[in-house]
């Protein structure tokens, strides 16, 4: 069988060659930043933004991103491939800008002999490109890109529309594309959010159907459906996974009428919860796989000024429906694959107010699961990348007890004391609710690499923070108990492999 290494050899290009080594020996200079990640995805250098056109082809997962290279002010598509969606391998960059001034966000659309992405040209419109090769490496743009152009607004009206980030789908009678967020020639600002939705039989000539969903579901100005990933997620309905510009990412759930093309929104929800651009997960690309899983990668900001390199991506989830239709959060499981030694903790019961370190967990790149058990404490949970004197510490805690009639349990990270680093843009906790009832034990999966923190709770909830820990004896691990008694048990952890050779 040949492996992903073999087709990489083949790439067949001197200049191809030389751009991937480039991005090997850029790695190499950035490993000695104690932050870079060790099993999530980076940019090889410089800046990286929105991930883009997320897909599986010919049996390899493929990861765009909004992408300058050192040097380069225009935004590119920069392109990583991976046999299992966690080990990435850096490939040239994808798509370059030409008639437009920048390669902004879209998404890609897998069919049976190539792959079109969709995407937005900066102050042209929205363009397309395809490409077939085994590695798609080899992509050619529209000939009459943009193909969806930037259209004058009418003053009065803001009528018709006006394109931005674009994503892409097949129905029987065609193509359909699908772009915020502008209405009445706002930006989703004091009006309602919207998607416009158009039409193509052939790639070239579209036609504007409609607004696919608008509605003034705005919990505070500013907020805009961008970056919208469209498809089925199970249980007959559909999932419009999106970036809000001022509050990050979100998702509707409902039903999609193909016959109207409208899509009626049954429950709406949050994948960040706080400042959005501090420490905080920003945009989606999502896809459905070979297998039927709906998967989605976000990337995630910094909290300090940029150290040659900017931002990375969480880890691949698979977003998918209980029978009750309520979204079920996982990491995919081939996250599996990268445990290494593997510890464990005795149960423990602790008392109000008390702490424990674990003398057999710690780390910096390592995954820890426990089940937690509320009794009577109104705070409980876990300190990671804590210092051996706790000045270094980040919270992460469950409150169980809940408004009976106002408010449900809530999961928090706090990052306040995560670092004694003076140079860090500081940040309020990231706060979620986790639907469970009064009284239920929780399962946590915690996954910490180094400079970011993504907390699953229940499989109903998944937190996202960026920590910055400056001491070198930031890896313990301890639980805690506040306003009453709980109980930690099944307390297990893994040391992760790195992905990335320079970080081994």
């Amino acid at each position: 069988m040949t492996t992903l290494d073999d087709r990489l050899k083949s790439l067949g290009s001197s200049e191809l060659d030389e751009q991937v080594e480039r991005w090997r020996r850029s790695r190499e200079r950035l490993a000695v930043d104690k932050h870079r990640p060790t099993f999530h995805f980076s940019p090889p250098e410089n800046f990286m933004n929105d991930p883009n056109g997320l897909c599986q082809w010919n049996g390899l997962y493929h990861l765009f991103y909004q992408f300058r290279a050192d040097g380069v002010d225009q935004v590119h598509w920069g392109h990583a491939v991976s046999e299992d969606l966690v080990r990435w391998k850096d490939l040239p960059i994808a798509l370059y800008p030409d008639q437009e001034n920048d390669c902004f966000s879209g998404q890609t659309l897998v069919e049976d002999d190539r792959v079109i992405a969709t995407y937005h040209g900066t102050q042209a419109g929205n363009a397309i490109a395809t490409a077939s090769d085994d590695l798609l490496i080899d992509w050619k743009k529209h000939p009459d890109n943009p193909v969806i152009p930037i259209v004058p607004i009418d003053e009065e009206s803001g009528a018709p529309y006006r394109v931005f980030d674009p994503c892409i789908w097949k129905e029987d009678d065609g193509y359909y594309a699908l772009s915020g967020v502008f209405k009445n020639g706002e930006r989703s600002v004091d009006c309602e959010g919207v998607d416009h939705l158009f039409h193509s039989t052939d790639l070239t000539n579209w036609d504007y159907v409609g607004e696919l969903i608008a509605t003034d579901y705005n919990t505070e100005p500013g907020e805009d459906y961008a970056v919208p990933n469209f498809w089925p997620i199970g249980n007959g309905k559909n999932m419009l996974l999106f970036f809000s510009h001022k509050r990050g990412g979100q998702y509707f759930v409902g039903d999609y009428d193909s016959s109207t093309h409208k899509f009626t929104s049954d429950y709406h929800g949050r994948l960040n919860n706080g400042p959005l651009a501090i420490g905080s997960l920003h945009a989606p690309s999502a896809t459905v796989d070979d297998s039927g899983r709906f998967l989605a990668i976000f990337n995630v900001k910094e909290s300090r000024e940029p150290h040659g390199w900017s931002d990375i991506m969480t880890l691949p989830t698979h977003l998918s429906l209980r029978d009750d239709n309520s979204l079920r959060i996982q990491p995919v499981s081939e996250l599996d694959s990268l445990r290494g030694d593997h510890a464990a903790s005795p149960d423990i019961e602790l008392g109000a107010g008390e702490e424990v370190v674990l003398d057999s967990v710690s780390g910096n790149a390592i995954e820890i699961a426990v089940t937690i058990e509320p009794g009577s404490a109104h705070e409980i949970g876990l300190n990671v990348l804590r210092s051996s004197d706790a000045e270094e510490a980040t919270r992460i805690s469950f409150f169980p007890k809940g408004h009976p009639r106002f408010g449900s349990a809530m999961l928090q990270i706090d990052g306040v004391n995560s670092s004694v680093r003076e140079d860090l843009i500081p940040r309020p906790a990231e706060v979620g609710p986790l639907d469970v009832g009064e009284d239920e034990p929780i399962e946590l999966r915690i996954f910490i690499d180094r400079s970011i923190v993504e907390v699953f709770a229940d499989e109903r909830q998944c937190l996202t923070l960026r920590a910055y820990p400056d001491r070198s004896d930031s890896t313990g691990v301890s639980v805690f108990a506040r306003g009453g008694s709980a109980k930690f048990s099944g307390i297990e952890a893994w040391q992760m492999e790195s992905v990335w050779p320079e970080l081994g």
